[in-house]
C-alpha cells in the first residue's frame, strides 16, 4: 500500500514550498517526489531512512533543506526500525544518553528550521552520540 504526504522545504532564501511524496507501507522501500507538472522522481534504498538521506543530499546541493523531523540532526535509525518498520520511526538521541522507546517520531513529521540540518551534521552527531554511550558504560 502507498501513502501520500505532503511534507515542506525551504531554500536558502528562507522560501518554503510544499513537496508531494509517495511512500509505501511495505518492502520494497522507495519515496517518489510527485511534482505537480506531472512528473515524478523514485528514490529506492534497503529503507526509508536511507532513501530520504539520499532525496536530502541530492536537495542540499541546490540549498533545499527538507522542514521534517527526519532532517534533524539529532535524529538516529536504529537496526530495529529499519527492519520492522523500513526506518520510518527514528529516535531523538542526546549525548551520554541510551535511545529511548519514548522518543520514537516519524522521519516525514514537521520539523521547524532552526531544528533541521544537513546528512552530514546528522551523520556527525550519529558517531558523537555513539563514543557518547560507549564511554558512559
Amino acid at each position: 500500500m502507498i501513502k501520500y504526504q505532503t511534507v515542506k522545504v525551504i531554500s536558502e532564501n528562507r522560501d518554503e514550498k510544499d513537496i508531494f511524496l509517495e511512500i509505501p507501507t511495505q518492502y520494497p522501500w522507495f519515496i517518489n517526489i510527485i511534482h505537480p507538472k506531472k512528473w515524478a522522481r523514485r528514490y529506492e534504498a534497503p529503507d526509508l531512512f536511507a532513501a530520504f538521506q539520499t532525496i536530502r543530499l541530492e536537495f542540499e546541493k541546490a540549498g533545499i533543506r527538507f522542514l521534517c523531523i527526519g532532517a534533524r540532526p539529532d535524529i538516529m535509525a536504529s537496526g530495529m526500525s529499519r527492519n520492522m518498520c523500513g526506518g520510518r520511526k527514528v529516535y531523538v538521541i542526546r549525548h551520554g544518553e541510551q535511545a529511548d522507546r519514548s522518543n520514537m517520531v516519524d522521519i516525514f513529521d514537521h520539523a521547524p528550521p532552526d531544528r533541521i540540518g544537513t546528512v552530514q551534521q546528522q551523520r556527525d552527531f550519529a558517531t558523537r552520540w555513539l563514543a557518547s554511550a560507549i564511554h558512559r558504560r
